[in-house]
């Protein structure tokens, strides 16, 4: 499963992060907390991106994070944040939004793909706010 993850990551979230000057850095597939989970950590010129897939917590998805954040997983580290985070959410309850969530990521038959996608939506507001944080 590791070898595959970690090659479906790069053939359909590849393209787009080389577009955006990313290469990638590192893999990590080391257990955790009684799961699996595989993480790719990528590196631009002035921040980090990581996309994951975690039995434990259920998901696959991606953080960013300043050059200066170490290769760790982002839900267990301070600096790595979703990229979600830096964008204008309708205004909305929290449960509304979680639904809206859950049901676009459902919509895709590959999570990479909404990985992917999240990205490309995302990625310019996310790298402006932290390219402003960027060694904090």
């Amino acid at each position: 499963m590791m070898q595959n993850f970690f090659m479906d990551v790069e053939a359909v979230v590849g393209p787009l992060l080389a577009e955006l000057g990313f290469r990638l850095d590192e893999t990590d597939d080391t257990p955790d907390r009684g799961g699996t989970r595989y993480i790719a950590y990528y590196r631009g010129k002035d921040c980090k991106l990581q996309i994951y897939q975690s039995s434990r917590e259920g998901e696959t998805n991606c953080m960013v994070a300043p050059l200066s954040a170490p290769n760790e997983f982002g839900l267990r580290s301070e600096k790595w944040q979703y990229l979600t985070r830096f964008t204008k959410r309708p205004n909305l309850p929290a449960t509304e939004l979680i639904q809206i969530a859950r049901r676009e990521y459902e919509s895709y038959s590959n999570p990479l793909e909404w990985v992917r996608d999240r990205i490309r939506a995302n990625y310019e507001s996310a790298h402006a706010s932290i390219r402003t944080k960027r060694d904090d």
